[in-house]
């Protein structure tokens, strides 16, 4: 009997491997056609006929781009971003390509050239990603390249997969569709499987996510050493002390969880707003003065103090004499400086300000909103 129930048992397991996998997402072919305008125009730019926008091709990076998801989401569980160049089936990457061609013997001289993953979907920053690629550049410049393809799969998850493809010919169609549709995408896991698109309905409402989540530490004992090492910085010039405010501290936080989930030091935020508006939507009064200084991969509060002090823009918010308050901010070797003219009552710092909490942090990219903490816990 117990035999029995095994052999069944793994019958049952057998049956189940085989049986298709599927993942749910979007196709946004409003973001697709947007990056391949933006890459025509760099065409242009440099004197290069614009490549044609090719359905078949849009579509097999659809499907390429729902693949990685796939990968990354549903077999790997996020733990190997590596791995999602890997087509599940096994088989090379321009295979799709010949696969929507329905001709598997010619897909060698299809160019694939890029994918990547991320929350953040600012249109010039995946642009920007891809331009740091040698590959890209190659194809994006070449004069043989005729047409392109470009996949968008926003998952249920919140993250974005980009895949382009370039080639130097095509079916002349370009009838790509327009706007968000939901998908569930069959994905093929044999070499003789093909992925395809089991169901598609037209979204009427943007399913772009509005934020998303980033996980770091929030550390204040390095924060406070930088308000130190800025002070000594100022006594050494004769200036007052910056008072060191607790909401602006927190604020510095946030911003630097802000540059950690788009893994970019830049003055602006991924809500669009620049640095230092972050204070303007807080209770320190009409602020004419506000500042901000940033930095990334520093180990300790000297080292990027010091760095900011060699640096004519950064070493002006440092011996800024109108400015009173200051807050300062550390996560994951990202540092930030935030400084303000204020009159608004202090909040002062806690006892047990020097320490380190492991936060989740809720980063809005609505102009609208705000990023926040919505997880913490102290670890030191």
């Amino acid at each position: 009997m117990k035999k029995l129930l095994s052999i069944c048992l793994i019958a049952i397991t057998l049956a189940a491997t085989a049986q298709p996998r599927t993942i749910s997402g979007v196709f946004d072919y409003g973001k697709a056609r947007h990056i391949m305008n933006n890459i025509n125009n760099i065409r242009q730019a440099k004197g290069l006929k614009p490549l044609r926008m090719e359905t078949s091709l849009t579509e097999a990076a659809m499907l390429r781009a729902a693949e990685s998801a796939f990968r990354y989401e549903e077999e790997l569980n996020g733990t190997h971003p590596d791995m999602i160049w890997q087509r599940p089936n096994g088989s090379k990457d321009l295979q799709l390509i010949a696969e929507q061609y329905h001709d598997p013997s010619t897909f060698t001289q299809y160019y694939y050239i890029h994918h990547s993953q991320d929350h953040y979907t600012k249109i010039s920053k995946v642009v920007k990603d891809l331009r740091n690629k040698s590959d890209y550049t190659s194809a994006v410049y070449s004069s043989t390249m005729q047409a392109m393809g470009c996949g968008a799969f926003l998952s249920q998850k919140g993250y974005y997969y980009w895949v382009l493809y370039f080639i130097p010919g095509g079916d002349k169609k370009s009838d790509i569709p327009a706007g968000q549709w939901k998908v569930q995408v069959q994905v093929a896991q044999k070499k003789e499987e093909h992925t395809s698109t089991v169901s598609r309905t037209k979204s009427e409402t943007d399913q772009t996510p509005t934020s998303f989540e980033v996980t770091g530490c929030f550390n204040y004992k390095k924060a406070i050493e930088v308000v130190e090492c800025t002070n000594k910085e100022r006594a050494a010039k004769g200036l007052k002390p910056y008072i060191m405010d607790s909401l602006l501290m927190e604020l510095a936080m946030i911003r630097a969880a802000e540059m950690k989930s788009i893994k970019e030091m830049t003055h602006t935020r991924p809500n669009g707003d620049s640095g230092p508006d972050i204070v303007s939507h807080q209770d320190f009064g009409v602020c004419p003065i506000t500042r901000e200084n940033i930095g990334h991969g520093q180990s300790t509060a000297s080292e990027v103090v010091s760095q900011w002090m060699n640096s004519p823009g950064h070493r002006a918010g440092i011996l800024d004499k109108d400015c009173n308050r200051m807050g300062a901010g550390e996560c994951n070797g990202y540092w930030v400086q935030l400084f303000v003219k204020t009159k608004m009552k202090l909040r002062a710092l806690s006892k047990s300000a020097a320490r380190i909490d492991e936060v989740t942090v809720m980063v809005t990219i609505d102009p609208n909103g705000e990023s926040r903490v919505v997880k913490r816990k102290r670890v030191e």
